[in-house]
């Protein structure tokens, strides 16, 4: 039984890293349901440091706007994603770019 259930999660892991990413366009239908205003979807990355989240950065009234997305783009948040090793804002870095941009 144990052997199945670790074959069973090793399958489950392994079709998860194998799923693509979401593309702009499946970031920018998702988010439509919860932005009900124009926007443009400026940038879409994969976080290095949270696998399988992604960061999308979105200009709404030209300001920079940072929301995070699943591979599957069904689920999102916004909020700031702290990085506890070195107690930085990670959202905030980003939204600083493109403020400057």
């Amino acid at each position: 039984m144990l052997k199945k259930s670790l074959a069973v999660c090793l399958l489950a892991m392994f079709l998860v890293g194998c799923s693509k990413a979401p593309t702009k366009e499946q970031a920018q239908e998702s988010i439509k349901q919860l932005v009900p205003v124009a926007f443009e979807v400026v940038d879409l990355t994969e976080l290095k440091q949270v696998p399988g989240l992604y960061q999308v950065v979105i200009r709404v009234n030209n300001q920079p706007v940072v929301l995070y997305l699943d591979k599957s783009a069904k689920y999102a948040f916004s909020g700031n994603l702290l990085s506890l090793a070195d107690k930085t804002n990670l959202t905030q870095e980003v939204q600083k770019k493109y403020l400057e941009k």
